[in-house]
C-alpha cells in the first residue's frame, strides 16, 4: 500500500495537527467513528474508534460483526531531517481480529505546503482466506487517508 497527501501547510504544521486531539478527534467524525478515543502524549497519539462495517463484502462482515475496533497508535519523531522532512511510524490494530497494518509516513516541504507518502502493509493472518481480507481492507484504509486533508481544511477553518 502507498499513498500519497498534499497539504496545504507545511510538514511541521501537519505533524501539529496530526498530535493535535482536536483535529484526530474531527478525523474520527468525519470518516464515521460511532465512538471514539484520542490520547495524545507529545508526538504519539493513539485513537481507537469503533467503525461500522456496512461497507465491508459479505464475507469480513461475517467475520467482524456490525461494527469493528480500531486502535491507531502514530509515532512522530521529535525533529525534522535536514531536507525539512517529518517521519513517522503507524501502528493499526484490529481489536479481536488478527488483522493490522503497520506503515511509515514521510512529510516533506512542497512549495508553499507540503506533501505526505504512506508506506505500508496489511496483513490477515486468517488460514485460507487472510489475502481476500487483506485486499478487502485497504479501500477503507485509503478513504481514511484521504479524508485527513479535507479534515485538515475544515478543523483549521473552526478551531485550528
Amino acid at each position: 500500500m502507498q499513498q500519497t497527501l498534499r497539504w496545504p501547510v507545511a510538514p511541521q504544521q501537519v505533524v501539529r495537527a496530526r498530535c493535535d486531539a482536536g483535529y484526530l478527534e474531527a478525523l474520527c467524525r468525519r470518516t464515521g467513528a460511532v465512538e471514539h478515543d484520542v490520547q495524545v502524549d507529545g508526538l504519539t497519539t493513539v485513537v481507537r474508534r469503533t467503525m461500522p462495517t456496512d461497507r465491508f463484502p459479505d464475507f469480513a462482515r461475517k467475520l467482524t460483526g456490525q461494527t469493528i475496533t480500531l486502535v491507531e497508535t502514530t509515532t512522530w519523531q521529535a525533529e525534522a531531517d535536514a531536507a525539512g522532512s517529518r517521519h513517522g511510524e503507524v501502528r493499526l490494530v484490529v481489536e479481536g481480529a488478527p488483522v493490522g497494518a503497520t506503515s511509515t509516513t514521510v512529510v516533506r516541504p512542497d512549495g508553499t505546503g507540503a506533501v505526505e507518502v504512506v508506506s505500508g502493509q496489511v496483513t490477515a493472518k486468517v488460514p485460507l482466506i487472510g489475502g481476500k481480507i487483506e485486499k478487502a481492507v485497504l479501500p477503507a484504509l485509503e478513504a481514511a487517508l484521504d479524508a485527513q486533508v479535507d479534515t485538515y481544511r475544515a478543523w483549521a477553518a473552526q478551531d485550528g
